[in-house]
């Protein structure tokens, strides 16, 4: 049992295309990337990968004894398959329980609650996860809200954001996580800097370096 692979590599300066899938604050965006600077699909990729191991697993599934991962070597950082919704997806443990075990889907950053792990094969180990967790450049929270992020935040960002694709600038790849600014591409009419917006709605303020 092997632990998370690397995600998709993104350099600063460079613009990406990608899908808001799952956030937890302006410090904790989890971007699906699905198309490079270059041009190359990763929707593509996801498509056949997710059909990939959906065949694989169920072609295992005959034997759960050799398709499940044993509770002995499941550890937080496993990387594993997991059924959701009936579809096989990657995944990697972020806790481990005793009958359940929360696990995050690598290509999309959202956390599910799930009893069976399956082996992953070598190949579909390798593939870059395409999540990243990103966090909102140059913004910072109101001295009104101290030490966390407003829930109203996370909303305002979920509800403008949520599926949609998006205009990615990555800023900085120093620290834990990405800094980033998120434009959004509507079908008609100008874009939108969400960065920007979130000050506008009073859910943040400019940092001191903007």
């Amino acid at each position: 049992v092997s632990t998370q692979s690397t995600g998709v590599q993104i350099k600063e300066n460079e613009t990406i295309t990608g899908r808001v899938t799952h956030v937890l604050s302006p410090e904790s965006v989890w971007i699906q990337v699905c198309l490079s600077p270059t041009g190359y699909s990763y929707v593509q990729m996801l498509g056949s990968l997710t059909d990939n191991i959906s065949d694989t697993l169920g072609r295992k599934l005959h034997n759960l004894r050799t398709a499940v991962i044993p509770a002995n070597e499941i550890t937080r950082g496993t990387v594993c398959a997991v059924m959701v919704e009936g579809r096989a997806y990657r995944g990697c443990v972020e806790k481990v329980g005793t009958d359940v075990h929360c696990v995050r889907l690598v290509d999309f950053g959202t956390l599910h609650s799930v009893e069976h792990l399956f082996t992953l094969d070598n190949y579909y180990q390798t593939l870059p996860s395409l999540a990243v967790n990103c966090c909102l450049a140059n913004i910072t929270r109101l001295p009104e809200d101290g030490s966390c992020w407003p829930e109203e935040a996370a909303e305002f960002l979920e509800e403008n954001l949520k599926d949609c694709l998006v205009k990615v600038r990555i800023v900085s790849c120093q620290g834990d996580k990405p800094s980033v600014e998120i434009y959004t591409q509507p079908a008609s009419g100008s874009q939108t800097y969400m960065n920007q917006q979130l000050v506008y709605e009073r859910f943040a303020a400019w940092s001191q370096s903007e």
